[in-house]
C-alpha cells in the first residue's frame, strides 16, 4: 500500500470512488449529503475545478488501484490563522482499520509541514460518528462543537478537530537536541 499526492491521471479513479463514498454517506448521514446524484464524470470535473482552486488531493493505491483518497481545501483564514480543511477522506471498506486513513492524514500533515509557514489542518465530523472516532485515532484534537446544515434543512451536531503543523526544519532541529 502506498500513499502519495495525486496526479491528474488519478482524478477519474477518485471520482469513481467518490460515487461509492457518496452512497455510503447518503446511507449514514442523508441530511448532510448534497452531491449524491452526481455522476463520476461530473465529480471528476468538480475535482479538477477544486484542484485549480488550490485544493490538494492525495491517494492510497494498492496493486495499481486507488483504494482511498484525501481531499484538502486550499488555504483560508480562520481560527486566528491560516488553515486548510480535510474536506473528504475515504478508504475502501476492505482496507479500513489497516492504517490507510492514518497514512493519508500523515502524508497531508507531512506535505503541509514542508511549507515555510504551515497552516493548521481542520476536519469536521458528526458527533459520535465513525468519522469522529477515526479523527481522534488520527490524533486530531477536538477543538469546538459545530453544527452543519445539509440540503434537506436538517442540522447535525458535530465537532471540529484540529492538528497543529510545525515546519519540518523546526521539527528536525528539535529532534536533534
Amino acid at each position: 500500500m502506498g500513499v502519495r499526492r495525486a496526479t491528474l491521471a488519478d482524478v477519474a479513479a477518485v471520482a469513481r470512488l467518490t460515487v461509492t463514498a457518496n452512497r455510503e454517506l447518503q446511507r449514514d448521514l442523508p441530511s448532510l449529503h448534497d452531491d449524491a446524484e452526481l455522476s463520476a464524470p461530473e465529480l471528476a470535473l468538480r475535482l479538477l475545478d477544486d484542484l485549480d482552486d488550490g485544493n490538494l488531493l492525495y491517494v492510497a493505491d494498492r496493486e495499481s488501484r486507488i483504494a482511498g483518497f484525501a481531499q484538502v481545501t486550499g488555504l483560508m483564514v480562520g481560527d486566528g490563522g491560516h488553515l486548510v480543511e480535510l474536506r473528504r477522506l475515504y478508504v475502501t471498506p476492505e482496507l479500513r482499520r489497516h492504517g490507510v486513513g492514518r497514512q493519508l492524514v500523515g502524508l497531508v500533515l507531512q506535505d503541509l509541514a514542508q511549507r515555510s509557514n504551515p497552516p493548521g489542518l481542520r476536519a469536521w465530523a458528526a458527533a459520535g460518528s465513525p468519522a469522529a472516532s477515526f479523527l481522534e485515532l488520527a490524533e486530531g484534537s477536538p477543538m469546538r462543537p459545530r453544527w452543519k446544515v445539509g440540503p434537506g434543512g436538517l442540522a447535525v451536531r458535530g465537532v471540529v478537530y484540529g492538528w497543529t503543523v510545525r515546519p519540518s526544519a523546526v521539527r528536525g532541529r528539535a529532534l536533534a537536541r
